[in-house]
């Protein structure tokens, strides 16, 4: 499948459900993620690019992503870790993947924290721009437009999610929509506030949280792009899993049909809206899509 290509919408059970889990690439990567780091190393490769610095948990799959579409994409690429050594942290399938399988380099920062690491990762591309032959470039973390990024360059990374509500049922009264960074969800009430008037019947969308409260974000990011209101007409209903019911770490495995749900991320959502049982939430109605951000990188 290729990063524009629309992934299906299905019928499961009686539920509408967007297969983003189905975008795939190598080392079983997948996703909606997957697609948003081929846009921003692709348009990278285009500004002359040449490797790729990227700073990440060991557990994040931003680490495999990255690094296998460096390979693919003819960049160089060294991950950034901190808390452990080159030793300890190839233990992990991801790592290891990027390493063994894509070529990726690795660096290790004295300390894990995240912003220690980003801001290893930033000095690195600093030293290669200034000793290199060729130009390096930081891969933001979380997979989302740089903090300089413009209005056109927000506009244009929002527009590769957004294409997806493309093949969406247009008889859909409610979406719901898996809430983590907001990057996802941004892209999808992107293309849905400039395709409203397609989607007569649509009352509400919900975002479920299932992180710290990334909502304010979100609005602000959107309105940077779409000038005023967004989907006006429809609630934008916002609930959370954290940290009452779970926190991010938490793991809730769950199947919906065949399909096994990331247990990070739907899994959760759809355990949380079984537990709390809001009106609009019902395993056999036709008129409500749940959108799979994607699934277990395998």
């Amino acid at each position: 499948m290729k990063p524009n290509d629309l992934t299906p919408v299905q019928q499961v059970d009686g539920l509408w459900v967007k297969r983003e889990d189905l975008f795939t690439g190598p080392a079983g990567t997948n996703g909606s993620k997957l697609r948003m780091a081929y846009h921003l190393l692709t348009r990278a490769k285009d500004a002359g690019v040449t490797h790729v610095f990227s700073a990440q948990s060991v557990l994040s799959p931003q680490a495999v992503m990255t690094a296998h579409l460096c390979r693919d994409l003819n960049m160089g690429c060294t991950l950034v870790v901190g808390g452990t050594t080159p030793e300890k942290a190839i233990r992990h399938p991801y790592i290891r993947s990027a390493v063994d399988q894509a070529g990726a380099n690795l660096e290790c920062a004295a300390v894990g924290y995240n912003p220690v690491i980003q801001k290893f990762a930033a000095h690195r591309v600093e030293e290669e721009n200034l000793l290199g032959d060729g130009l390096a470039w930081q891969m933001p973390y979380g997979i989302t437009t740089p903090p300089d990024a413009t209005e056109g360059d927000i506009e244009a990374f929002l527009r590769v999610g957004g294409a997806q509500v493309g093949n969406l049922p247009r008889s859909l009264r409610t979406i719901i929509i898996p809430f983590g960074s907001g990057n996802t969800a941004c892209g999808i009430l992107y293309g849905l506030h400039n395709h409203l008037s397609e989607f007569t019947q649509l009352e509400r969308v919900v975002l479920v949280g299932v992180g710290p409260d990334r909502f304010s974000w979100l609005i602000d990011r959107l309105k940077r792009v779409t000038g005023g209101a967004i989907l006006p007409g429809v609630d934008l209903v916002h609930l959370t899993t954290y940290p009452k019911f779970a926190v991010y770490s938490d793991r809730m495995p769950e199947t919906l049909g065949d399909i096994d749900l990331h247990p990070t991320y739907e899994g959760k959502v759809v355990r949380f809206l079984n537990h709390t049982m809001p009106d609009w939430w019902a395993l056999d109605t036709e008129d409500t899509l749940l959108w799979i951000v994607g699934g277990p990188v395998k």
